[in-house]
């Protein structure tokens, strides 16, 4: 089958060049974004990313980074600082909690589920707290709960640690309960690729510094890497290096434009020393199950 472009009787947008001349280094996200700022004027990472529905505002920020970088945009010089963030409004008094409670249904849901999805009764105060959190700053009970649950889950049964969890969720775009749920797996999505990279190396998960975290969320996230990709990079990079040996080699790459094996192998990515070349390079599945028979290596204390 066949197609041919309609007629564009609608309204249209004018795409630079310039974006055209990008698109095989772009990738999905990058293009999203460049057509989103062009239709929209807006170079807001938050924005974007909610509107987008990216994973994070990092991949938004990416993508930025990415079309200042060949010139589509330019950074502000001498605008306004940073206004300082609004002060919190205190929680509610008892007599507002039974107001708000009469006013609107969800209340009394959120102050009951709220203390069954922390694990734990809640004191008056603490159930102030978390009304609070929905009447006077807007957030979603939905949102709250989710993220009462997930903190439980890590052990962490307190509102003060559910309002600094909410704090990092608002940092990262999240404000409706579809953004929650997206964070959610984004953040089992993190563990799962620690812990792949963690067996790639020989070490334990719980052995990765935040810097080597930092690291891998750069591969998956950004470079847009999967399990085969990293895997190769372990390869190449040799026995014995760490995460930061294997960002060097990643970040090299995403920097050539090189998005598979393919791209990795026609290129010679692996000749020298790691591999022969008389004979096939092993997939990155073959590399990931020679990892998992891999004992581990344990850090050296300094």
């Amino acid at each position: 089958m066949t197609y041919r472009l309609n007629d564009n009787t609608g309204d249209s947008v004018a795409v630079p060049q310039l974006v055209f001349r990008h698109l095989d280094r772009a990738g999905g996200d990058p293009v999203r974004v460049a057509l989103y700022m062009i239709a929209t004027r807006c170079t807001d990472p938050k924005t974007i990313a909610h509107d987008l529905k990216l994973k994070t505002v990092a991949s938004a920020q990416s993508a930025l980074e990415f079309w200042h970088g060949v010139g589509l945009l330019e950074k502000e010089q001498g605008g306004a600082a940073t206004p300082p963030p609004a002060e919190k409004a205190p929680p509610l008094t008892a007599d507002q909690l039974r107001m708000a409670a009469l006013r609107d249904p969800t209340v009394s849901m959120l102050a009951s589920e709220a203390q069954t999805c922390l694990g734990k009764a809640l004191g008056q105060k603490d159930i102030q707290r978390v009304v609070s959190l929905y009447v006077n700053e807007s957030i979603p009970a939905e949102v709250i709960l989710l993220c009462a649950a997930h903190i439980a889950g890590q052990g962490r049964h307190s509102v003060a640690q559910l309002e600094r969890e909410l704090d990092r969720w608002a940092q990262e775009g999240v404000v409706t309960g579809e953004d929650a749920e997206r964070h959610l797996q984004l953040l089992a999505d993190r563990a799962r690729h620690e812990r792949t990279v963690a067996e790639l190396l020989g070490v334990p998960a719980e052995d990765l510094t935040m810097a080597e975290k930092n690291c891998v969320r750069r591969w998956y996230e950004e470079y847009r890497y999967d399990d085969a990709m990293v895997a190769e990079a372990v390869l190449h990079a040799g026995a014995g290096k760490d995460a930061k040996y294997v960002n060097g080699i990643l970040k090299s790459w995403h920097g050539k434009g090189w998005r598979t094996l393919a791209d990795t192998r026609g290129a010679g990515g692996l000749e020298g020393n790691n591999i022969r070349v008389d004979r096939a390079a092993p997939s990155g599945n073959d590399i990931l199950r020679r990892a998992q028979n891999r004992p581990l290596r344990l850090k050296r204390e300094d």
